[in-house]
C-alpha cells in the first residue's frame, strides 16, 4: 500500500525522495532477471515470455558547429 501513496511523484520524478519504497540503483549495463517468464512493455508493444532483460547507458557526444 505503501508505494500507491508514492506513485503521483513517479511523474514528478519525486518518486526517489521516498527510500522506504524505493531503491535506487545506478549502472552502466544493467541486466533484470525473472523468475519465470513475463511479459515485457517497451513502447506500448508488449513481447510475451520474457525471462531477462538488459539495458545500457550510451552518452551523447554533442557534434561540433
Amino acid at each position: 500500500m505503501k508505494a500507491l501513496t508514492v506513485f503521483p511523484s513517479i511523474f514528478k520524478g519525486e518518486h526517489i525522495r521516498h527510500i522506504h519504497v524505493v531503491e535506487v540503483l545506478t549502472g552502466q549495463n544493467i541486466t533484470v532477471e525473472f523468475d519465470r517468464p513475463a511479459p515485457l512493455q517497451i513502447d506500448g508493444e508488449t513481447i510475451p515470455g520474457v525471462s531477462s532483460c538488459r539495458a545500457a547507458a550510451h552518452s551523447q557526444i554533442p557534434a561540433k558547429t
